[in-house]
C-alpha cells in the first residue's frame, strides 16, 4: 500500500486533508523547522507507517527519533495522533499534553483541539472542556470559534446529564467513518460503525452509513438489515428507502419490492430525481413500459438534461411494437 494521497483525509483523524496536516509536518516548507532529532529518512518511514494506519510501527519509529531529544513537538504530536488512530484516547491525551509543552504558540490551537477530542472520547468531560476553552481562545477565525462553542455546549449537556456520555464519541466516530468513505476504506468504516451502533443504538445516521458501507462491500443482507433499521428509527429517512430499492432492483432483481421502496422515497420527497428514474427502470423490468415512460418524463420534468432518462425514453420509444 502506498502513502496517503495528498487530498485524502489525514490518517491522524484531524478531519483535514493529508496535504494540510501530517504531510505538511513531514516535509515542512521551512527547512529551518524540520525535525533535527533523527535522520529525516527514519522520520519519513514513520510518517509512511502512519499513513498506512500501522499505528504501532509508527509509534515505535517516532519514539526512536526522540531518543536524542525529547522536546520535538511535531514528533510527540505525531505519536499522540497514532494513539488516537488506535483509539487509545488516554495515551493520545497524554502525548498531546506533552506536545503542548514544547509547541510554538501558532501550533497550540490545533493541539488543544485534538486534546479536547481525545479527553472527551475517553470520558474526561471536564478536562475536555478546559482544553476546548483554551482552544477557543487560541483560534482567531470566527467560524472556528463558533464550532468550538457548539462543542462546548454539547459537552455541557453531557456534564449536566442531559445527554449520554457516549454521544460525543459517537459523533467523532461517525465523522471518522466519513473520512474512511472518502478514502474508500469501507471495511474500516463498517468496523467503526458496528462498534458505535452498540453504544448509540437509536442513532439512525449510524445505521444508514453502516448500510452504505455494507453495500460497497457487497454484503447485501447486512446492508438491507441496516437500512431497514434506519427507517425503523426514522420513518422519513428518504435515502434509506432509495438504497433499499437499489439493492432489490440491482442485486436481488426483486422489481416489485424495489418499486415499493422507490414509491416510499418519492412519497416523502416528490422531487427525488433518482427515485423517479429508478421507478421507471423497475416498471420496465416488470413489463409496464407505459408507466416507465411516465416516470422518466417526471425525471425530465425535474431534470431536463437527465441523460439516462433521455436515453431510456429514446430506447423504449424506438422499440418495434
Amino acid at each position: 500500500m502506498g502513502t496517503t494521497p495528498r487530498n485524502s483525509p489525514c490518517p491522524c483523524g484531524s478531519g483535514k486533508k493529508f496535504k494540510n496536516c501530517c504531510l505538511e509536518k513531514q516535509f515542512p516548507s521551512d527547512t529551518q523547522q524540520q525535525p533535527d532529532d533523527g535522520p529525516q529518512e527514519k522520520i519519513a518511514v514513520a510518517y509512511k507507517a502512519m499513513s498506512e494506519k500501522r499505528w504501532h510501527d509508527a509509534v515505535n519509529i517516532f519514539k526512536e527519533c526522540l531518543e536524542d531529544r525529547s522536546d520535538s513537538a511535531r514528533i510527540i504530536e505525531a505519536i499522540a495522533s497514532c494513539y488516537d488512530g488506535e483509539e487509545d484516547f488516554l495515551r493520545a491525551s497524554e502525548f498531546y499534553e506533552k506536545a503542548l509543552a514544547f509547541s510554538k504558540d501558532s501550533e497550540k490551537a490545533q493541539i488543544l483541539y485534538r486534546l479536547g477530542v481525545s479527553r472527551a472520547c475517553s470520558g474526561r468531560i471536564e478536562k475536555s472542556m478546559e482544553a476546548f476553552e483554551q482552544a477557543k481562545e487560541a483560534f482567531h477565525a470566527p467560524q472556528e470559534r463558533e464550532a468550538i462553542e457548539k462543542i462546548l455546549e454539547e459537552l455541557c449537556q453531557i456534564k449536566s446529564g442531559n445527554k449520554p456520555l457516549y454521544s460525543f464519541l459517537s459523533q467523532v466516530q461517525l465523522q471518522r467513518a466519513f473520512s474512511d468513505f472518502d478514502d474508500e476504506n469501507y471495511e474500516h468504516a463498517a468496523i467503526r460503525l458496528e462498534k458505535i451502533s452498540s453504544l448509540d443504538p437509536t442513532n439512525s445516521a449510524i445505521y444508514y452509513n453502516l448500510g452504505v458501507a455494507y453495500a460497497f462491500l457487497k454484503r447485501e443482507d447486512e446492508a438491507l438489515a441496516s437500512f431497514e433499521k434506519t427507517i425503523e428509527l426514522d420513518p422519513e429517512y428518504v435515502t434509506a428507502y432509495y438504497n433499499l430499492g437499489q439493492i432489490y432492483l440491482i442485486a436481488r432483481r426483486d422489481f416489485s419490492r424495489a418499486l415499493n421502496y422507490f414509491d416510499r422515497a418519492v412519497s416523502f420527497r416528490d422531487n427525488y430525481i433518482g427515485a423517479h428514474h429508478q421507478k421507471g427502470v423497475a416498471y420496465e423490468m416488470l413489463g409496464d413500459t407505459e408507466k416507465a415512460i411516465q416516470c422518466w418524463n417526471k425525471t425530465l420534468e425535474l431534470d431536463p438534461g437527465n441523460k439516462q432518462a433521455l436515453e431510456n425514453l429514446q430506447r423504449v420509444q424506438n422499440k418495434p411494437s
